[in-house]
This record gives C-alpha cells, sequence and structure tokens, in this order.
C-alpha cells in the first residue's frame, strides 16, 4: 500500500499562517497587552493556546483575560482570513497522492462545523474520504481528535502519516504511532525553524515536496 495522509488544514492546505500570527497581534493590541510580532510569535508559538498566550504576554492570565483575547482573536481572524487561500500547491499535492495510488483525509482542530463549508468553497473535498474538525471541548491536543479519525476510517497505524505544520501535529502522530512530516513555508511559519530540530520528523518546504518524500519511502505492508 502506498498509504493514507491526514492533511493538517490551518497553515498547511489553507495558506492562513500569516493571518494566524496578524490576528493575534490584533488581539493583543485590542485588549491592551504587551506588543507582540512576528519572531515573538513564531519563538513562542505552543499548544495549548492558553499556554502560548501566557508566553506571549509574560505572565499568567487570568480566566476573563483568556477570553477576551478568544474573542478578540475570533473577530480579527474573521478579518484576515478573506485574503487567504489555499497553498499554492496543494492541489498538486492531492493530484499527485492520488494517481500514485494512495488515499487521504483531512483533520483539524478548526470547529467541525465552520470548517466544512470552507472545504466546500474551496471545492477541495471530492480528494478526502473524511473531512474532520474539532468537537467538544478537548481541544488542547490534537493526538485524541487523530486517533478517533483514523479509528472511524479503519485506519491501520503503519499506514498513516500526517502532514502538518505544528509540533502538536508531530506529537499527535507520535502519541498515535504513525508517521509524520512536518511543513515549514518559511518566514510566515507559525513556529521558528529551529523548533523542529529536535522532532524527529522529516520537513519540508512545500507540500509536493511532502508526497514526493513519501512516495520515496512507502509505508510498510504489515
Amino acid at each position: 500500500m502506498t498509504g493514507h495522509i491526514v492533511w493538517d488544514w490551518n497553515g498547511t492546505v489553507f495558506g492562513d499562517s500569516r493571518a494566524l500570527i496578524d490576528a493575534t497581534i490584533d488581539a493583543f493590541a485590542a485588549c491592551g497587552l504587551p506588543a507582540v510580532t512576528r519572531a515573538a510569535y513564531q519563538r513562542h508559538h505552543t499548544q495549548p493556546i492558553t499556554t502560548f498566550y501566557e508566553r506571549l504576554a509574560g505572565r499568567p492570565l487570568t480566566g476573563d483575560e483568556q477570553r477576551r483575547l478568544d474573542e478578540c482573536f475570533r473577530a480579527a481572524y474573521a478579518r484576515h482570513r478573506t485574503a487567504v487561500t489555499l497553498t499554492a500547491d496543494a492541489i498538486d499535492a492531492f493530484s499527485r497522492w492520488t494517481a500514485a495510488g494512495g488515499r487521504q483525509s483531512l483533520l483539524s482542530m478548526y470547529p467541525h462545523e465552520q470548517l466544512v463549508p470552507l472545504i466546500a468553497a474551496a471545492g477541495i473535498g471530492h480528494h478526502f474520504t473524511r473531512v474532520d474538525g474539532s468537537t467538544g471541548r478537548d481541544l488542547a491536543h490534537k493526538a485524541p481528535h487523530l486517533r478517533r479519525h483514523l479509528h472511524e476510517q479503519g485506519i491501520a497505524r503503519h499506514h498513516a502519516v500526517v502532514v502538518g505544520d505544528s509540533l502538536d501535529d508531530a506529537r499527535a502522530a507520535r502519541e498515535c504511532g504513525v508517521r509524520c512530516v512536518l511543513y515549514h513555508p518559511g518566514e510566515d511559519a507559525l513556529h521558528a525553524r529551529d523548533h523542529f530540530a529536535d522532532a524527529g520528523v522529516p520537513v519540508v518546504a512545500t507540500l509536493t515536496a511532502a508526497v514526493e518524500l513519501l512516495l520515496s519511502r512507502p509505508a510498510p505492508s504489515s
């Protein structure tokens, strides 16, 4: 078997990493918190988001402050998202993988009810065997969502690979016993490049490079 790719959405298939950074900068400004720069965002980026916000603020934040930041971020992101498109080579990557006999699905921590219309509007739903966004309150890490995503499709761990842009993608893959390739788009990436140094997984600069890498290292047959 060629295998099954589980694609991440934000910052991977959907090229919104700069919008996420800019929305966070706007949210901190709107809440009267210390100014955030792109370099600071990349240096401190982590999951869960509450910990990330405290790193950026340089101090613990109250529950009210976290809620206010979340509200301001969502409003700012909605503004910035209107200019965002799919990552330039996403369609080519999907098509290359399908042509090689692979299957693929999409798993995101973006709310499911908001994700599905975005996938439909982008016209890419036919590429995927399943699309899952986040549901419920367990949003701190991706691993339980990945485990459920694989289980619902009956995908064996050794046939799966996650392609994403964050250390949480790598952590989720590791905890679920699947392979991972991390995508780092350059200056607008969510993570500083050196964050990936100890991840123990390949790092690529394009989505088609991820596919080519996986085709050169096929999944085991058992």
